[in-house]
């Protein structure tokens, strides 16, 4: 697989672009952390703020996987097993990932709250109401199949990048602390709880944009190196 250099520049740029739209996806949730009650989390699907963040998921997803892509198709010559395993685990993640925010649209606000809302026979909203609780699960094993996927993903790509040298190195070391940040979320998910990944919130808010945009930055540089060398 011979990497082209306009697709790495591509790939590039749509890794500084996951740097936005992880400070987005991790940051705005901030805005309705306050919201406990039945009544005020029905109400979110009249939340623009909070609903356009979903749509920001959609779009982070596909960015991921385009950005991946580009790491794996440069280390596809000296690692095609790791780059090909490590992509797949990509793919995955942003399936279940856009899985779990279309049923959040569409189904859990959309139809499931609106529903609720519009209501008027309380057999109907009782209903309902027992629905959008049996959604918690669905959305947890979810969430657990796209962070196993991705853990995946960072740790082949952090032994495929490790075996460089230079920036690939470095990066490969920044993959695998990655990857070590990443698994208390999926140990909690197991375990059913939050006991561990509480003391992670920090990887959301600050890592993963500072990660992302050295991962774009080194794509960058990639296909700058694919320029001279052509």
């Amino acid at each position: 697989m011979s990497p082209s250099r306009e697709f790495i520049k591509f790939g590039a740029i749509c890794g500084l672009l996951t740097a936005l739209t992880t400070l987005a996806v991790h940051w705005l949730p901030e805005l309705w952390a306050g919201v406990n009650t039945f009544e005020e989390r029905l109400q979110l699907r009249n939340n623009p703020i909070y609903m356009g963040r979903l749509w920001v998921v959609l779009i982070h997803c596909v960015l991921v996987v385009i950005s991946m892509a580009a790491v794996g198709v440069l280390k596809w010559r000296d690692a095609p097993a790791l780059a090909g395993f490590g992509f797949l685990g990509f793919v995955f993640f942003a399936l279940f990932e856009m899985l779990r925010t279309a049923f959040a649209i569409f189904a859990m606000n959309r139809t499931w709250r609106a529903g609720y809302a519009a209501a008027v026979d309380p057999a109907t909203q009782q209903s309902l109401r027992g629905i959008i609780g049996a959604f918690s699960g669905i959305n947890d094993a979810l969430f657990f199949l796209f962070d196993a996927a991705f853990v995946r993903g960072l740790l082949c790509y952090a032994l495929a990048l490790i075996r460089g040298e230079g920036f690939d190195r470095k990066l490969g070391f920044l993959f695998l602390f990655w990857f070590v940040v990443s698994l208390p979320a999926v140990l909690d998910a197991i375990r059913g709880g939050d006991s561990v990944s509480k003391w992670f919130g920090w990887v959301g808010l600050y890592f993963l944009p500072m990660a992302r945009a050295i991962t774009g930055i080194w794509l960058w540089q990639k296909s700058n190196l694919l320029e001279r060398t052509a």
